[in-house]
């Protein structure tokens, strides 16, 4: 059934699958395999059918048996040879889970290899497999043990579409956004492990956010810890976020939501142990409140003076110019420094939250535009305007 495989690392080149299959029970019979097969058994499909699953179940036994990364690997190719050759689609899917799970149980410290050889495995069959799906729990598992992700490219997108496809239930879903999550966060990729963690929020409707208020305070220390994102509002939305109303990690979101500088400080000294156990320091925290209080300001004004920064924002008048330049390179907001004035032009700010201020802000907006258009147009019937040639002459 190669139709259900992208690609297979060929092995045992010219040896049939059934000497291939006798060859390694012999080898995992001198590890000390004990394999339930008839004595004096015939070598055809049917003695195939009912070695196949042993062998699998004696693979890992390489793992502590076999030294060279090289010849485990290549029975594993010949595994996954030999289970290419099965005629049933559900054959193929349980043995392709069984071999997956073989290896994942797997206790030796080789989890290099093993990460390896189920990347090649997740890579080598056609994510419309339901059964790709157990085959992702492992790798995600491996890459959470072992930090890395050489061996696979894991989009969050995707994988959405693959949920959808091999019909996941509710909680298979969180199971896999949970563990994309802790994977993204083995190799330091913070946004990815972040966007992760929204998914798994978003999973959870009303009566059920209780039931993730641990993973709802990860997501709010998440992203108030990353240096790189500055507006959190949607997080307001997610139902075990509200869960954590009258919890201080709901109270330290709504500061950084639209509150400002002043408003996290007190917070902080009436709760300086809570603050000072997260995974983020106060001083971080500072910084980014400074931006996000400067970013408030610049919302109604085209120009903010040093004096008003250095009162608003508690900074040194010879750190105004800095902390300027960083808030411009961050992209919350677009301006540039009148040096002898002293006071910051803004020409844009992004918007810390986006309700119907905001709303009703694009729709006067789009009115002007509208209504600019219709004067245009009226003036080009009254021939008021000249539409140029279009190519030259």
């Amino acid at each position: 059934m190669s139709n259900v495989l992208n690609l297979v690392a060929p092995s045992f080149i010219g040896v049939s699958y059934l000497t291939q299959a006798i060859e390694m029970k012999k080898s995992l019979e001198g590890f000390g395999a004990k394999f339930n097969l008839p004595e004096n058994f015939e070598e055809n499909e049917d003695t195939f059918l009912e070695l196949l699953p042993q062998l699998i179940v004696h693979y890992p036994l390489l793992f502590t048996r076999v030294q060279a990364d090289s010849e485990v690997e290549s029975a594993f190719f010949s595994l996954i040879s030999m289970i290419q050759l099965l005629s049933q689609v559900d054959q193929i899917e349980q043995t392709s889970k069984d071999l997956s799970n073989a290896i994942i149980s797997d206790t030796s410290p080789r989890t290099t290899l093993k990460s390896k050889l189920l990347g090649h495995q997740f890579n080598c069959y056609q994510p419309n497999l339901a059964s790709t799906y157990t085959l992702l729990i492992n790798v995600l598992k491996l890459v959470k043990e072992t930090g890395t992700m050489r061996y696979v490219n894991l989009d969050i997108n995707q994988i959405s579409e693959w949920l959808e496809k091999w019909k996941c239930d509710v909680q298979e879903q969180r199971d896999v956004f949970r563990l994309l999550h802790e994977a993204f966060s083995a190799i330091h990729q913070g946004e990815k492990a972040i966007a992760a963690l929204v998914r798994l929020l978003k999973l959870y409707a009303e009566n059920e956010g209780v039931d993730a208020k641990s993973d709802a305070h990860i997501c709010v220390i998440s992203h108030i810890a990353h240096p790189k994102i500055f507006v959190m509002d949607h997080l307001l939305d997610l139902h075990p976020i509200r869960a954590l109303d009258g919890q201080l990690s709901h109270e330290l979101l709504q500061i950084f939501v639209n509150g400002d500088l002043n408003e996290y400080i007190e917070f902080y000294n009436n709760n300086t142990d809570f603050v000072e156990k997260l995974a983020v320091t106060h001083d971080e925290n500072l910084r980014k409140m400074r931006l996000l209080t400067l970013s408030s300001m610049a919302q109604d004004c085209t120009e903010i003076e040093f004096a008003q920064l250095t009162a608003k924002l508690n900074l040194a008048h010879s750190d105004v110019e800095p902390f300027i330049i960083e808030a411009i390179a961050s992209g919350l907001i677009k301006g540039k420094i009148n040096e002898p004035e002293e006071k910051v032009l803004i020409s844009s700010t992004i918007n810390r939250t986006f309700k119907e201020q905001q709303w009703n802000l694009i729709k006067t907006k789009l009115e002007l535009w509208q209504k600019n258009l219709v004067t245009i147009q009226e003036s080009m019937k009254k021939g008021h305007f000249t539409i140029p040639a279009i190519g030259g002459g």
